[in-house]
């Protein structure tokens, strides 16, 4: 048999199809004991999940002993989330401070500024394990182990501002990006106020990277980091 069973168990699953319309009986009493986590316990865990999703089987046997007052065992938990079609993987990590709510009112209100309209602003950073890959090949049941060294080494921050046409500043600081290094980046790379200032005495500076609006590059656009929210920004 193609199926790789007897025929006998052909000709049971047909007849409980035939009265049941699914190949098993529904009415039989499932094998195993009962389950101690009803409805409400894995809703539970799938909130708690969802609110925080790197948690270990031990803190969600615990949050749930705390609060639903059900103590099950680590093996129960795992096949539980197997279950629920959970799987253990890589992480990816999300800013907190994003808003989507913000991102769509933002979008609604102001979706009709042409993008030429809008220069970007951002913040990156880099270090010597920056590119360090985090996933490879290994045989199953063996570990992907790959030696390289611990030490991270000099954090460098990118600051860009880019338009649909290309980058228009660019500058590389050495450490995190601070309100302060970010203030300094505008007014040096995009406003630039000592060319504002200086333009009577005729001094040859750089000239603003930003025009008035409505035109090109009159509408900056930041994110909702922390450094941002300054009223001299």
């Amino acid at each position: 048999m193609l199926a790789g069973c007897s025929e006998c168990t052909v000709y049971e699953v047909l007849q409980l199809d035939c009265e049941f319309g699914v190949p098993h009986n529904p009415f039989v009493r499932g094998r195993g004991g009962h389950c101690i986590l009803d409805t409400e316990d894995v809703n539970y865990i799938c909130g708690i999940l969802d609110a925080n999703p790197t948690l270990y089987l031990d803190e969600i046997q615990s949050k749930l002993h705390d609060t639903c007052n059900v103590l099950v065992s680590l093996p129960t938990l795992s096949r539980t989330l197997q279950r629920l079609a959970l799987s253990l993987k890589q992480t990816s990590v999300e800013a907190l401070e994003r808003n989507e709510l913000l991102c769509a009112t933002w979008q609604a209100v102001h979706g009709d500024i042409p993008a030429e309209y809008c220069v970007w602003l951002d913040e990156s950073s880099v270090n010597n394990r920056t590119p360090q890959r985090q996933s490879g090949w290994a045989p199953m049941g063996q570990a992907c182990v790959r030696h390289t060294l611990f030490i991270r080494g000099q954090r460098y921050s990118v600051l860009p501002a880019f338009t649909c046409a290309g980058y228009i500043a660019l500058d590389i600081v050495e450490g995190s990006v601070t309100k302060e290094k970010f203030i300094t980046f505008l007014e040096e790379q995009l406003v630039c106020i000592e060319f504002l200032f200086q333009y009577v005495l005729n001094a040859f500076l750089q000239a603003p990277k930003l025009n008035p609006y409505p035109g090109p590059n009159s509408v900056v656009v930041l994110d909702n980091c922390a450094i941002h929210h300054d009223e001299e920004i």
